[in-house]
């Protein structure tokens, strides 16, 4: 069993997390978790992990976002994960060891490897997928021109005219709803916009809607409104 420095492993290891831009706090609190059960083990070489108790210990609430985070700190190379499809059996993990680059123990490599894998400011962290999910996003929060209306109005077979309300409505709000929110989808927000319309339209001009005659309200007497008082 190699021997650990607890407050080298510990200060190495912060000083990475801060120089890596990929780290969030659930990364952080996670691997401080799996230190701590490292610890009580006394460094052992390979742990087997209770799910439940180290969520519990890291404030994790999510399965997904824990193997998610899990899977990030094996990839970033801060220790090695074996995860277990077996019920009854817990996944395991190795910590790698970290130590300052001029120390003499085993683990000198190991923490060199890690602090080479942290990528340069000026790479770039977001993959494809994520920005090209932030562009279809930004898409629909606000169409592009008022033609771009005209034409979804136009596909849904509704009047040009009430396009034309829609777009200069949201226009001078912004795109933004009632209550300051930004609208996330244009589109669904011209269907609400066009459904609340015909309702409305639908009130006061149907026969059995619930206008009332306010003349004829309190006087069901016939009178001839065009003689002059």
């Amino acid at each position: 069993m190699e021997t650990i420095n607890y407050i080298t492993h510990l200060n190495t290891i912060l000083e990475t997390f801060n120089n890596d831009e990929r780290i969030k706090q659930g990364h952080i609190t996670l691997y401080l978790a799996f230190f701590q059960l490292w610890n009580r083990k006394f460094f052992e070489e390979t742990l087997t992990i209770n799910r439940e108790l180290i969520m519990e210990r890291a404030k994790i609430k999510s399965k997904t976002t824990y193997h998610n985070h899990v899977r990030d700190l094996d990839a970033w190379g801060y220790l090695i994960y074996y995860p277990s499809n077996h019920p009854s059996r817990g996944s395991k993990i190795r910590m790698a060891r970290a130590c300052p680059k001029n120390g003499t123990t085993t683990g000198t490599q190991e923490v060199q490897n890690l602090v080479n894998s942290v990528p340069k400011p000026s790479q770039n962290l977001v993959s494809s997928y994520k920005l090209k999910t932030k562009e279809n996003f930004n898409k629909l929060a606000r169409p592009k021109n008022e033609l771009v209306v005209l034409e979804f109005f136009k596909e849904n077979n509704w009047p040009a005219i009430e396009g034309k309300k829609f777009y200069a409505f949201y226009e001078t709000k912004n795109w933004k709803l009632s209550r300051g929110l930004n609208i996330q989808n244009w589109k669904e927000s011209a269907k609400n916009f066009v459904e609340k319309g015909f309702i409305i339209k639908a009130k006061y001009t149907s026969p059995f809607s619930d206008y009332e005659d306010n003349l004829r309200k309190y006087d069901n007497r016939d009178k001839d409104y065009g003689i002059p008082l």
